[in-house]
């Protein structure tokens, strides 16, 4: 399984850093984050795959297509920048941390509005 991979790697890798941060920190802190990126880049494969699945049940109930668009969106930013704050805390950079999860939330609420909006116009047609 390829999950198991993935933990191995991070559990590896945990190991590693912490040998490593005692003599040469910097090298740790790349270590660190090369691995990030390997896990990263593993997980895109199955995002790709829920993404397809998504998009199947969009075309096989007629959802609008429009409104699964915007949910995607909003949850890649979400995963994006929780991946950038967890890196920028572990390189100590929790500032930048705070300043990319408080954007990350902005672009959260912008990406919602249509949905928001959509949903006033349902309520306000059934009012009516």
């Amino acid at each position: 399984m390829e999950i198991v991979r993935i933990v191995l790697i991070g559990i590896v890798t945990g190991v590693l850093v912490v040998t490593i941060k005692q003599k040469q920190p910097e090298i740790a802190l790349q270590v660190s984050i090369i691995a990030g990126l390997i896990i990263f880049i593993y997980v895109v494969d199955y995002i790709v795959i829920a993404i397809d699945y998504v998009k199947d049940i969009v075309n096989k109930y007629n959802i609008p297509y429009e409104s699964i668009t915007v949910i995607l969106k909003i949850i890649g930013v979400a995963y994006i920048c929780e991946f950038a704050v967890h890196v920028l805390k572990d390189t100590g950079e929790n500032s930048i941390a705070n300043k990319v999860e408080i954007a990350g939330r902005v672009f959260i609420v912008v990406l919602s509005l249509p949905i928001l909006s959509s949903f006033m116009n349902m309520v306000i047609g059934m009012l009516e």
